[in-house]
């Protein structure tokens, strides 16, 4: 891994042979001052979707430090995405879930961002790409600990 900038800056980036390079995203506001993000970057997987993967933190140092929970997660992606979306569904459906509600949610929920935060817990976030089960501006996110076991369900704007 190598800093892009000096430490402490904005545009600071870090670079993982990887999972590639980390930035800080920023965001022009109406008055005109700039919001500086959490680090962030992006990979394809296999099957050549777009992820967006994000480290919460807008410390380097600490950015660092969270890479290899990414890392894990990234090596363990298929198992981690089904487990994920079988807990959106235990969630969401009324009644025991059937082979066809499971199936439905593999069809229709697309992983589009992970995010490991402070603890190594690791977030999934899914988007509804029929639009039939949430929402519009709604998706469902996982949450896992450290060891890689279903923490919550939610339903996140």
């Amino acid at each position: 891994m190598t800093d892009a900038a000096t430490s402490g800056s904005p545009d600071q980036a870090i670079t993982d042979e990887r999972l590639g390079v980390f930035a800080r995203d920023a965001q022009t506001l109406s008055d005109g001052g700039v919001l500086y993000h959490s680090f962030c970057g992006s990979m394809r997987d296999p099957d050549g979707r777009e992820i967006v993967l994000m480290l919460d933190t807008a410390d380097p140092q600490e950015a660092r430090r969270l890479l290899p929970r990414l890392h894990g997660m990234a090596e363990n992606l298929a198992v981690l995405e089904r487990r994920a979306i079988e807990a959106v569904v235990c969630a969401f459906t009324k009644g025991p879930p059937t082979a066809d509600d499971y199936a439905d949610a593999r069809d229709d929920l697309a992983l589009d961002t992970i995010a490991v935060e402070d603890g190594d817990e690791i977030v999934l976030h899914f988007t509804d790409s029929c639009g039939r089960h949430f929402l519009d501006g709604y998706w469902p996110a996982v949450r896992f600990d450290r060891d890689d076991t279903v923490l919550d369900v939610t339903v996140e704007a």
